[in-house]
């Protein structure tokens, strides 16, 4: 049976990989890897990513490899046979767990071995050691299945397989919602052969020490708000973040903002640990200062960003009037398959499913939806080259419609603060206090 998971390159697979590859890339506005030159080469890995955002984690160190994985997901969802060929068609291997039923755990023996297959034939595997997604920015109870694969493959040989298990931090600028920021950093690998000895002496005690190392080496390459106090940390690195750009000769950069955001959540939560009194002191000057704002109906992000000034603010207005027919167009012919996937997406219940529902339905409607309309304007015109261009323009005209929206949605924010601080000078005035006030007191409990 393992024969199965051989990993052929068929050319169903190759399109597919190569299509998914193309509109992974185009539904985030940026998207950056780093260290990937840590990654060994010509020797068996299995990587190790933090799960916080559905099946976009997968997609996010397929591509961020640049080359097919194989990956492990829950049993429960192989249960259809339709749905479990397509996902062995998709390199993707059932682990069955204790919710699944004790009787089913027996099952995972076989799984190992198919693993071992996929490994020592050199293709990288891709397990999610926390199990399950949970959408916060902080990495949960690593599982023990990561290494028993890992042991399990490089004992099947009678020569070390010199395999190692790479950590991989994935940081989303946001969890639902398309044309936002990805950043990958893959970490220092473990090599497994080093702890052979110490497995077979005792291996209870020295996978407990590899999770503990796997979850160190996991931390260092994404962003970790421990669970006491997440929310008031999160918020406080979201409203701080800003002031170091501001203060620092740094290029914006987004591994820059990972690491400045690592950096501040560190320092908070150092401080929170030393000085607990510290926690009510700032708690309540953030929740007084969000009382505020909320009152005036805008939010700290628009309150952070510099004052507008009215010469750059009406060139701003002058050309989104000028591009309004090319955004029109845009939307107009994009807007049915944009609306489909949005409503799809949200009936989902699982919030974090979101954007792998947006990102599965519209790779599959997209090309159907653009034949579709393309061969109605064929009938309906003459000429090739008007033909073509008409083609060409759909995803084009699209993409623009997409990110023209988001910039109108920025240009609304500005001249809201323009007028709120012509029109409400003093409250504006009183707003940018309680903020610096709020900025001092996080600086302060940064430094201490």
């Amino acid at each position: 049976m393992a024969e199965k998971f051989r990993f052929r390159k068929p050319f169903l697979y190759k399109l597919l990989y190569l299509y998914a590859g193309f509109m992974h890339r185009l539904y985030y506005r940026r998207i950056t890897v780093i260290g990937i030159e840590k990654i060994p080469a010509g020797t068996p890995v299995i990587f190790a990513p933090n799960h916080q955002n559905a099946l976009m984690d997968a997609l996010a160190v397929l591509y961020a490899t640049r080359k097919p994985v194989a990956f492990m997901a829950r049993a429960d969802i192989f249960k259809k046979p339709t749905m479990a060929k397509l996902l062995k068609f998709l390199r993707i291997l059932p682990i069955y767990r204790i919710r699944d039923g004790y009787g089913e755990l027996g099952r995972n023996q076989e799984v190992f071995q198919y693993t071992v297959d996929v490994l020592k034939s050199n293709l990288p595997l891709c397990v999610l050691p926390e199990g399950n997604h949970e959408g916060q920015k902080r990495l949960r109870q690593l599982k023990k299945g990561i290494f028993r694969i890992a042991f399990q493959a490089e004992e099947s040989t009678s020569t070390p397989l010199n395999l190692s298990i790479v950590p991989v931090g994935i940081d989303y600028s946001d969890y639902f919602n398309a044309g936002t920021d990805l950043t990958i950093v893959f970490g220092t690998p473990i090599k497994i052969a080093d702890y052979l000895a110490n497995y077979h002496d005792n291996e209870a005690r020295t996978i407990n020490i590899l999770v503990e190392l796997l979850a160190e080496n996991m931390r260092n390459v994404m962003i970790h708000i421990p669970e006491e106090h997440y929310q008031l940390v999160h918020t406080l690195s979201e409203i701080y973040e800003p002031n170091v750009w501001n203060t620092r000769n740094t290029k914006r950069h987004p591994y820059n903002k990972l690491t400045i955001k690592q950096y501040i959540v560190q320092k908070l939560t150092e401080s929170f640990d030393k000085k607990p009194e510290n926690v009510d002191i700032i708690d309540r000057t953030l929740n007084t200062y969000l009382f505020d704002i909320k009152k005036t109906g805008y939010t700290d992000t628009e309150l952070q960003q510099n004052p507008p000034g009215f010469i750059m603010l009406l060139a701003g207005v002058a050309l989104s009037i000028l591009v309004l027919p090319f955004h029109l167009y845009g939307l107009l012919l994009n807007y049915l398959p944009y609306k489909a996937t949005d409503l799809a997406s949200a009936k989902i219940k699982d919030k974090h499913f979101k954007s792998s529902v947006q990102f599965g339905i519209g790779i599959l409607l997209l090309p159907v939806y653009y034949l579709i309309v393309i061969i109605l304007f064929c009938f309906l015109t003459d000429g090739l080259m008007l033909k073509a261009g008409f083609g060409l323009s759909l995803p084009i005209s699209g993409i623009f419609a997409f990110y023209n929206f988001n910039h109108l949605k920025i240009l609304v924010q500005k001249v809201r603060l323009f007028f709120f601080r012509t029109t409400k000078g003093e409250q504006y005035k009183s707003l940018l206090e309680e903020r610096n006030q709020l900025i001092n007191l996080i600086k302060t409990t940064i430094n201490n």
